[in-house]
């Protein structure tokens, strides 16, 4: 039998344990993310990699440019897209420090699946119910508007964007029940949302483990982010000569209208922020108003007793404990050899997660910029987990099939690690920045749409069209006005929160 006293030391321990690593991560997230590393891991997404990978790493820069966009992901490809469609003469140079699209939008699980009733109550009650709504209304455009992107840009096939049905799985009693009291509430107060959900106790006779207490099921989507985003900048600098991309070209400083890089300056009259969890490298003020956190991702091969009639068709957020803030996803590839650019899918099952707030892992990760390296506590867990959310139906390994010498043997096909963006206050950071958030006088216009939370496949598009717009003068009606950078926001933003 454990002693009184053995128990009142482990408490003890823990807890020095707990505070040793909240005053390790607050030593962190107050100093700069530095550049991107340039050995990071390479996502599955990347393979192949796409024919603008180097574009203009060895061109000489142009001395000026009306816009200089830093960050080549889909925030940046968003901005640029929308801002050269509404004024095809302006002269905009996009600079990334590495290669085309290789920072999170890269790294990402592909999941078009926003939180919804998950947070709806906690938004209302911080915002209002008009700007919650609007909130709301802003993640659910987000699937409709890639699709549509998808089929204007020709690349439906090869970005594999596409509706799946969602379902939220759940393996405690109590969090099921909480979660079902929650999308009540949020199906009350939404007219528009009902009749697009279903709530089954038990597994729903799906293949899951036997411990699935209940599954909570609406539409949701799926995209390869990595081809959609390369794609897109591809046209774009066929389409417009006045368009610009030059990858290996990290922004060093900026002074005042001048952007310094190693390989020359630019002068600009709009300088724009699309680098997410390294914004506040090059804007001291939002360090602790934006902080790196680092996630991780894999391609799994699927278990042979899984039915293949729904493989490419469905997604998960699994909840595996009795937390809310413990969650895994999971998406999967298409089993279409047309969806892919030259090789046939294997209908991998792309699955992300492993980290849960307050835990050693989160403590690692959070204030961490570092995309080269691997936690191997979360790659353990992600590379086991699989079997056992879907129980006696997962079935045999997969059989060796692949023979490309980037992918591993066996279930894991490739893991790898990326910088997610964590806003202070939980929402994402748009539009103009007040010299006191960048930290600069006067000079040229600085701009901002970053610090997603981990969910920017259905944040980033819409806040870097948003920014476009105010840019050219238009009104984005659809932006929620608790996502605009003021002081008064910025001085509230407590990132203590999180921790």
């Amino acid at each position: 039998m454990v002693s009184l006293f053995s128990l009142i030391r482990v408490t003890i321990e823990t807890i020095r344990g707990i505070v040793s690593s909240y005053r390790r991560v607050s030593k962190r997230i107050s100093q700069s993310p530095g550049l991107p590393v340039s050995n990071p891991t390479i996502p599955f997404w990347s393979i192949p990699a796409s024919p603008i990978q180097k574009e203009g790493s060895i061109a000489a820069l142009p001395e000026s440019a009306d816009v200089v966009i830093i960050g080549s992901g889909i925030t940046g490809t968003a901005f640029a897209r929308t801002l050269l469609n509404g004024d095809r003469s302006l002269e905009v140079v996009m600079l990334e420090a590495r290669d085309a699209c290789s920072g999170a939008t890269a790294r990402n699980g592909g999941h078009i699946t926003p939180p919804l009733y998950h947070d709806y109550l906690d938004l209302k009650k911080k915002h209002g119910a008009e700007a919650a709504k609007q909130i709301i209304e802003f993640r659910l455009s987000h699937l409709d508007e890639l699709i549509r992107v998808a089929e204007e840009e020709g690349l439906t096939k090869e970005s594999q964007c596409r509706k799946v049905e969602t379902y939220d799985v759940f393996f405690d009693k109590e969090v099921f029940e909480g979660a079902k009291e929650k999308l009540g509430r949020y199906l009350e107060e939404l007219s528009s949302e009902k009749g697009g959900w279903d709530t089954v106790e038990g597994s729903a006779g799906m293949q899951l483990a036997d411990g699935v207490c209940g599954v909570i099921s609406t539409t949701g989507g799926a995209i390869h982010p990595y081809r959609f985003v390369t794609g897109i900048l591809s046209r774009l600098l066929k389409a417009y000569p006045s368009f610009r991309l030059y990858t290996h070209t990290p922004c060093l400083s900026i002074d005042a209208n001048i952007v310094h890089t190693p390989r020359g300056d630019i002068r600009t009259e709009h300088i724009v922020h699309a680098t997410n969890g390294w914004s506040s490298h090059l804007l001291a003020p939002m360090r602790e108003k934006i902080v790196p956190l680092r996630g991780h991702m894999t391609a799994q091969r699927a278990g042979t007793g899984l039915d293949g009639g729904w493989l490419g068709t469905r997604s998960f957020v699994l909840y595996p404990g009795a937390s809310e803030d413990r969650w895994d996803y999971l998406t999967q590839q298409p089993p279409d050899p047309r969806a892919r650019l030259d090789e046939k899918p294997q209908a991998e099952f792309m699955f992300g997660g492993g980290v849960e707030m307050g835990s050693p892992s989160f403590f690692d990760a959070v204030g961490c910029a570092d995309d080269s390296q691997v936690e191997f506590r979360v790659s353990a867990y992600l590379g086991g987990a699989l079997a056992a959310y879907f129980g006696k139906w997962w079935g045999g390994e997969s059989a060796d099939v692949d023979d490309d010498d980037h992918f591993e043997k066996g279930r894991v096909k490739k893991v790898w690690s990326g910088i997610l963006g964590i806003s202070a206050d939980g929402l994402p950071w748009v539009g103009g920045l007040p010299s006191k958030v960048s930290g600069r006088g006067e000079g040229g216009a600085e701009w901002i749409a970053a610090g997603y939370s981990g969910e920017g496949m259905v944040h980033a598009w819409m806040s870097g069209k948003a920014l476009a717009y105010i840019i050219l003068g238009k009104d984005p009606h659809w932006l929620p006005a608790p996502f605009l950078v003021t002081e008064k926001r910025w001085k509230k933003a407590d990132i203590s929160s999180w921790l």
